[in-house]
C-alpha cells in the first residue's frame, strides 16, 4: 500500500508545481529576482474565468513587478511589500481558463 502512495503523492505535487510556475512557460525569463514567485490563478466566476496573477514577495526589500498576459497585453504596475503576497486580476470573465503571465520586478 505505501508503494502506492508515495507516487500518488508525488504526482499530485507534480501535477500543483507546474501550474505556479506556468507564469514563465514558453515566453523568455523576465528580469525578477529569485525571491519573488509568481503564480497564476484561473478563477471560476459566472460567465467564465477571473484570471489572477499572485505575487510573493520572499525578500527583505519591497519590489515593483510590471505583469501582463498573453491574454491582457496590457501592462500594469504593482508594489509588493517585503515579506508579502499580492493578488492582480488582469482579465476578468474570460472565456479562457488559461493564460500565460509575463513578469519582471525591481527591488526597491
Amino acid at each position: 500500500m505505501r508503494r502506492l502512495v508515495a507516487p500518488l503523492a508525488l504526482a499530485g505535487v507534480a501535477l500543483v508545481v507546474p501550474r505556479a510556475e506556468a507564469a514563465d512557460a514558453g515566453a523568455p525569463a523576465p528580469a525578477r529576482p529569485a525571491c519573488i514567485g509568481v503564480a497564476t490563478d484561473a478563477r471560476w466566476v459566472p460567465y467564465g474565468y477571473d484570471h489572477v496573477v499572485v505575487l510573493a514577495n520572499r525578500c527583505d526589500r519591497a519590489a515593483t513587478c510590471a505583469v501582463a498576459t498573453d491574454v491582457n497585453p496590457e501592462e500594469r504596475s504593482v508594489d509588493v511589500p517585503a515579506g508579502r503576497a499580492v493578488e492582480l486580476t488582469t482579465f476578468m470573465a474570460s472565456p479562457s481558463a488559461t493564460f500565460v503571465a509575463r513578469v519582471s520586478c525591481a527591488l526597491r
